[in-house]
């Protein structure tokens, strides 16, 4: 660890025992690289509270650190006033405080937290002149533009500053930016540019900064490789453009992707975006630009499956144009399709609800293996039109201060429902989803090929369909055996060769077995019966050749009576059986 003139961190809870990757939180690198391109020494930090706090106790006591940045959202309010009052009562240090919803921190959090001051909106030029201020003293508290602060009893607000135009001018993250250099190392989290055109009424960005700067394509794509030129070797590249607005400008794309193709020829880059349905629906040679450059994800803004709430929502999106998109999106080979639906937002009832499971089923049969929906309740974000106006939406807002949810909890009613109804649709309504994808899994609704991708070496083990996948057993299984070569399924073979080949069952049947009142034994829910078939099954451990699984069969008294003929034409179709629902595999020596 180095010393340092400021520290940023951003911190949270350990919620409900989970662990962000904050592979995207780029905001405390950013300030941190702007400090030390002028002249100060600067660091950031994204973690846990308590790792936080205990990084901050050996900095201020065993290195040298003068100010501290802290990071708030709508999530993490409550301990950044803990951690920033920590901060002044033991180390006596100038704290600043930053974030998306910093703007709409009340008057006592200013008094309970006794930060320095709160920056509004960009914050590389606001937090280089408060450096100035706290540490230098070359200006004055009262001159510098973009903040809030305590005069006293009053909530003084200065003037607002204006965004920075030339993005270009502002420098690029390095490790030397981060306290935990592992953290640089695991992606690069790049942003291309800000600011959001369009309106949406639930969100925070595109109500505020609606004009939008963008980084050159030279600029974004040297970033991209004095990162790799930094994995120094490392095969499997991962870069996440974490920008709303990625997909704005088609020209722009396909020269950002043009460059991305160049890097992947010595390097194995993939990557992820968001995009915007109604631009890529008009622009669908984008889509074309994106899979081919290596995108292995893209969100696309949904939110809703009814039209009337799409408009409400200002997406400026139809139906027909978000599975259109979905469409070329798996089309085109994009593997993970995300989106979100919201659940208890604007003008809800049970029949939109409705509307929305049947649609999000829709996107993904459609997707086959592509399309992943997250179901979130709605978030009333600070200074939204949604937030600002609730009545006008048909929503109570019951939590504006995001005291009773991390991000697992409804804090509106809407449609008649309270929070706790409400929960249980989103509860219902994964639950569907979820179903659908085991089906179509069990059924082959799936290609092949697609499910085999998921098992790459260098593939990203994420998503929905992989965790559904990985908690299915014989699914899992059976596939793990195919992409490791150790097997092959019984189309590697012809009806003459079939009789040599050797069948393998897949899970153990002491774990898996079960047997009902009537004697028929059942295996993960595919009923086996008492037969041939399952004897069948229980030879199928490799060893024997199905020509040896019949002959062994034929030497058994209770099949006696069976012809050699009648016996081979039972187990064919019992193996047949077993295949189809991914008990069986078969070796090929």
């Amino acid at each position: 660890m180095q010393d340092n003139d400021i520290v940023f961190f951003n911190l949270h809870r350990r919620y409900v025992n989970f662990s962000p990757s904050y592979g995207g939180f780029m905001g405390v690198y950013l300030l941190a690289a702007y400090l030390n391109e002028n002249g100060y020494d600067a660091q950031g930090y994204a973690g846990q509270l308590m790792e936080g706090k205990k990084l901050i106790d050996v900095l201020c006591s065993e290195q040298h650190v003068s100010m501290i940045g802290l990071y708030c959202d709508f999530e993490n309010v409550t301990e950044t006033c803990s951690i920033s009052k920590y901060i002044k009562d033991k180390y006596h240090l100038p704290v600043i405080i930053g974030g998306p919803q910093a703007t709409a921190l009340s008057k006592e959090f200013y008094l309970s937290s006794r930060c320095d001051a709160v920056v509004r909106y960009e914050g590389e030029e606001t937090v280089l002149e408060l450096v100035d201020c706290f540490l230098d003293g070359t200006i004055d508290i009262s001159q510098i533009k973009g903040i809030s602060y305590l005069a006293g009893d009053k909530l003084q607000v200065n003037d607002d500053r204006a965004p920075i135009n030339n993005l270009d001018a502002l420098p690029d993250i390095k490790i030397t930016d981060y306290i935990d250099p592992s953290r640089y190392d695991k992606s690069l989290a790049i942003m291309t540019g800000r600011g959001c055109p369009f309106h949406c009424a639930f969100c925070h960005e595109g109500h505020h900064t609606k004009k939008v700067r963008f980084r050159s394509v030279e600029r974004v794509l040297n970033e991209i490789k004095c990162y790799i030129a930094h994995q120094e070797g490392k095969r499997d590249i991962h870069v996440m453009f974490v920008d709303d607005t990625f997909t704005l400008l088609p020209d722009r794309v396909r020269e950002i992707c043009a460059g991305l193709n160049e890097l992947r020829q010595a390097h194995d880059i993939r990557w992820f975006c968001e995009g915007h349905i109604h631009t890529l629906y008009m622009h669908p040679e984008m889509i074309e630009y994106i899979a081919a450059a290596g995108c292995y994800r893209i969100q696309l803004g949904i939110e809703a499956g009814t039209q009337q709430i799409l408009d409400a929502y200002r997406k400026g999106s139809t139906l027909e144009e978000i599975f259109t998109v979905v469409k070329k999106c798996r089309d085109a080979g994009i593997r993970e399709i995300f989106s979100n639906i919201i659940v208890g937002g604007a003008n809800f009832t049970k029949e939109i609800y409705l509307s929305d499971v049947e649609f999000a089923k829709t996107l993904i049969a459609e997707g086959a293996g592509t399309v992943e929906i997250g179901i979130v309740s709605y978030w009333p974000l600070p200074e939204t039109s949604i937030t600002d106006n609730p009545q006008q939406y048909g929503i109570k807002i019951v939590d504006a201060d995001f005291v009773t949810s991390v991000g697992d909890f409804p804090q509106v009613e809407a449609g008649g429902m309270s929070v706790l109804e409400i929960m249980q649709l989103v509860r219902s309504f994964s639950a569907e989803l979820d179903a659908l994808m085991r089906s179509m899994l069990k059924n082959n609704k799936v290609p092949k090929d697609r499910i085999l991708s998921w098992l790459d070496t260098y593939s990203f083990k994420s998503g929905k369909w992989w965790n559904i996948f990985i908690s299915m057993p014989e699914i899992y299984a059976f596939y793990q055996m195919l992409s490791l070569g150790e097997a092959v399924t019984s189309d590697y073979f012809d009806d003459a060769s079939i009789i040599n080949a050797h069948p393998m069952r897949v899970v153990s049947l002491n774990e898996y077995m079960e047997v009902d009142e009537q004697g028929n034994y059942h295996l993960l829910g595919v009923r086996i019966g008492k037969g041939i078939a399952l004897d069948t099954l229980i030879f199928a451990t490799g060893k024997l050749s199905v020509s040896d699984i019949i002959l062994r069969l034929k030497s058994k008294s209770q099949y006696s009576v069976y012809t050699i003929e009648n016996i081979r034409q039972e187990v064919l179709e019992a193996l047949c059986y077993l295949e189809e629902n991914h008990l069986l595999v078969y070796s090929v020596l």
